[in-house]
């Protein structure tokens, strides 16, 4: 056992080593790894884990969690030595980094989706302007049609489980084809998650898209479409956001249609109040009160589950998404306004 995390432990540089050289080739892993390799990866995984109702992939995670704890025991009441309780931290950090990159980490160095579909993500201050201008008209137009009343916020008629089931029948990114078919389930650590300030995940290992269940429907729509969007090998969170738009705003359903709607919104409302909060506050005033409710209304979810732990999880993630790539860190999240706008541009 303790050869075997030796070896194991002595493979880490490797990894790094590997993993330095083969991230300055995004061609190589676009083309052997992300269209290649990664798809039959997920599409044998897909066939157990799909049909399994509950997550394996969470219930993986209370096992490990429950081994650390009782390693930390063992360690305090000294039935385990400091060196070898080191050595085999090190020994499974190596097997879950090294499964972690295998399995899907190594689409956070593929090509990225803005190159491949030629989008130039340079714009300025007016394109913005007249992006927020249409995406207000969009909402206001979709939440006419489904309310009696422009004051009221609209309400999802769906349960969360027709939500998964209305999503995947017809989640389509035909922008570019990435051979894979996703499906997503409902997280059974949506609480813990709530707290933590996460909507939503993917598991790296089972590649199970995770949907925080507590979330409120009108953005566990497009929360659903934006990790089924991670199981396409999206790894990019701004990629993800705007694959999530783009389908579910090609919805046949207009409750799912105003989901992605006022999502959009929300991003570029954001990124044009940073850039000019005097147009920013023209532009809202043309927004119908019923979708501001909504906002309000997400809002408040978040509130009830702030906690002093939240900043520092959340910092941990940064650090976490600029170690793989993503130099915005969590503010990648609003880089999906560029990739949005570039899109209007492509198709007026």
């Amino acid at each position: 056992m303790k050869k075997t995390a030796w070896i194991l432990s002595f493979l880490i540089p490797f990894q790094w080593l590997f993993l330095n050289r083969i991230k300055n080739h995004p061609d190589w892993i676009e083309l052997y790894y992300s269209q290649k390799i990664y798809p039959l990866i997920f599409d044998s995984q897909r066939l157990f884990f799909q049909h399994v109702p509950i997550s394996l992939g969470d219930i993986i995670y209370a096992v490990l969690l429950i081994l650390v704890i009782w390693s930390l025991i063992q360690l305090i009441q000294k039935k385990l030595k400091l060196k070898t309780a080191l050595l085999y931290v090190f020994a499974s950090a190596s097997v879950f980094s090294g499964l972690f990159y295998l399995n899907w980490g190594l689409n956070y160095h593929r090509i990225p989706l803005h190159e491949k579909l030629n989008y130039d993500l340079i714009y300025n201050e007016a394109e913005l302007e007249i992006t927020v201008e249409k995406l207000i008209a969009k909402s206001n137009l979709l939440h006419d049609r489904l309310n009696n009343s422009d004051t009221l916020a609209v309400t999802i008629p769906y349960s969360k489980t027709e939500i998964l089931d209305l999503v995947e029948k017809e989640f389509d990114f035909n922008l570019f084809d990435f051979q894979v078919t996703p499906f997503a389930k409902n997280s059974l650590w949506s609480t813990p998650l709530s707290y933590m300030g996460y909507a939503g995940y993917l598991n790296p290992f089972t590649l199970e898209a995770q949907v925080n269940s507590k979330i409120p429907k009108l953005t566990y729509i497009t929360t659903t479409a934006h990790e089924m969007a991670h199981q396409l090998g999206i790894a990019s969170e701004s990629e993800a956001n705007f694959v999530a738009y783009y389908t579910i705003s090609k919805h046949s359903d207009p409750f799912l249609q105003y989901s992605g709607a006022v999502f959009a919104l929300r991003y570029c409302y954001s990124e044009l109040y940073k850039a000019n909060p005097e147009a920013a506050q023209k532009q809202l005033s043309k927004l119908n009160p019923g979708i501001i409710q909504n906002f309000r209304e997400l809002s408040a979810f978040w509130k009830k589950f702030q906690n002093p732990l939240e900043p520092y999880l959340k910092k941990g993630y940064d650090s976490y998404l600029k170690a793989n790539g993503q130099a915005m860190g969590i503010q990648s999240y609003n880089a999906m306004v560029a990739m949005l706008i570039a899109y209007s541009k492509k198709n007026p």
